[in-house]
């Protein structure tokens, strides 16, 4: 960070407040924006006096510039770290995608404001700030120039050809407006991985080298009970685009809600199915989901109530409450029929998903009570099922960010980012393709776990 002038001698302290500052503005600038954030707001996030503040830097354009130098050196050292051993060049190449992908989604804010902002710098801050790009872009260069000499790829022009993997990785930031919701983080990163390799291998190179460890669910039939929550819908519509067939059960109220299909196609592989108050089992609902769908291979139960809001009043609180109880019982009961039932015995995994984090702040008792439920019951089912080859897991999700983020992400995003160790929110994807692994073969010899998706947060 020697571009910028400071009147403080020590570089130490120099560097320490400096990272202070940049991701005190990385957080505003997000929240309020670039140009109605000011030097005090941020001096304050930063924990720093006002008067103190100018000591290491002199204007908000300064700051923008240590934003962009301090992603640049992070995403330096990511690159390093990530082929560090690896002497596979195409592996390279793979490893340096998805650590673009993963760089893209902790630090997504901070990225799209120097796409927004750029125009802000002076000349020679620019060129400083173009120099450090080229120097990324060379990395990427450099083993796509691997790739050539070993013969794991055709002739190319290295230099576009980096700069247009660069353009399809950053299009997740730039264009989510028009891919949230419809594409998930992993899916783009395997389409663009299938667009790279498939391009680049040589016609003798017939094996590609990378690979997906999600589970084909081709020709499977999968109830989700309690599927109107945004896990239950994420995980039913990315199903359904590997091939599975979804059976979607939740409360009468959210019968008429409209399912996540994409395409004619994929509407025909989804069936939903609304549930009253007075059969909280469902018994008869799921005789019927059996008769009309067939013998259920998968069985997913989401006992969250996909909670988006701030619980400020005491009504809320008790609706909340009661949602809580209903999912329990539902499960509780669904358990017991599981047991005794010899048809619920074709079902060869049975995934319970928690409450999402979000769900404690609507009822932090009743959230770790349902929680502890769903631990209970795949302990339970794992020891009287194993011996029917079902499997019985179960998925503790933590903060996850939803498509649309609700008031509670907005107004509590900061408070919790401290207590996760990763350092950014989950996304819907970590738990759909856990539960992908859960439902595939790879886990054959899985049972009575409980996966904790929560970025090592407790």
């Amino acid at each position: 960070m020697s571009e910028i002038p400071t009147t403080i001698k020590n570089p130490e302290l120099v560097e320490k407040r400096r990272e202070q500052i940049v991701l005190a503005a990385i957080r505003l600038f997000a929240e309020k924006g670039f140009h109605k954030t000011t030097l005090k707001d941020l001096a304050e996030e930063a924990g720093l006096s006002q008067g103190n503040i100018y000591g290491y830097i002199g204007t908000k354009e300064h700051i923008f510039f240590l934003i962009h130098e301090f992603l640049a050196d992070r995403i330096s050292r990511e690159l390093e770290h990530t082929v560090e051993g690896v002497r596979d060049p195409l592996e390279k190449l793979r490893r340096i995608v998805r650590a673009e992908f993963n760089f893209m989604a902790k630090w997504a804010a901070a990225i799209l404001l120097i796409y927004q902002e750029g125009h802000i710098l002076s000349r020679p801050l620019l060129k400083k700030l173009l120099e450090k790009e080229r120097a990324h872009l060379a990395r990427i260069e450099e083993v796509i120039r691997e790739c050539e000499l070993n013969g794991s790829c055709g002739p190319c022009n290295a230099r576009l050809t980096a700069n247009l993997i660069k353009a399809m990785v950053d299009a997740w930031i730039l264009k989510r407006w028009d891919l949230r919701g419809h594409v998930n983080q992993l899916e783009t990163e395997r389409a663009i991985l299938d667009a790279l390799f498939n391009g680049l291998l040589n016609v003798n190179k017939a094996v590609c080298t990378h690979s997906s460890n999600v589970q084909d669910m081709e020709g499977k039939s999968i109830l989700v009970v309690h599927a109107g929550t945004a896990l239950g819908e994420a995980i039913a519509s990315s199903i359904v685009s590997h091939g599975g067939r979804v059976a979607m059960c939740t409360p009468s109220r959210d019968s008429q809600a409209e399912l996540p299909w994409h395409s004619v196609h994929e509407k025909a592989r989804f069936r939903l199915y609304g549930f009253d108050g007075g059969d909280p089992a469902g018994t008869s609902l799921l005789e019927k989901v059996e008769v009309e769908c067939g013998p259920i291979d998968v069985y997913v139960h989401d006992l969250g109530i996909g909670n988006t809001s701030v619980c400020a009043t005491e009504l809320e609180r008790r609706t909340a409450a009661r949602k809580f109880e209903a999912n329990q019982k539902l499960a509780q009961e669904a358990a017991t029929r599981i047991q005794e039932e010899a048809s619920w015995r074709t079902a060869r995994r049975i995934i319970y998903i928690a409450p999402w984090a979000w769900d404690k702040y609507a009822d932090p008792v009743r959230y770790e009570t349902t929680k502890a439920a769903a631990i209970a019951l795949t302990s339970t089912l794992a020891r009287t099922m194993a011996s029917w080859n079902t499997n019985v897991n179960c998925i503790v999700p933590g903060f996850i960010a939803a498509v649309r983020p609700g008031d509670i992400q907005d107004t509590l995003v900061r408070q919790v980012m401290d207590d996760i160790p990763a350092g950014r929110l989950g996304e819907l994807s970590d738990i759909t393709e856990a539960v992908h692994f859960l439902a595939g073969d790879a886990s054959k010899y899985l049972t009575g776990q409980i996966l904790k998706c929560a970025g090592g947060a407790e």
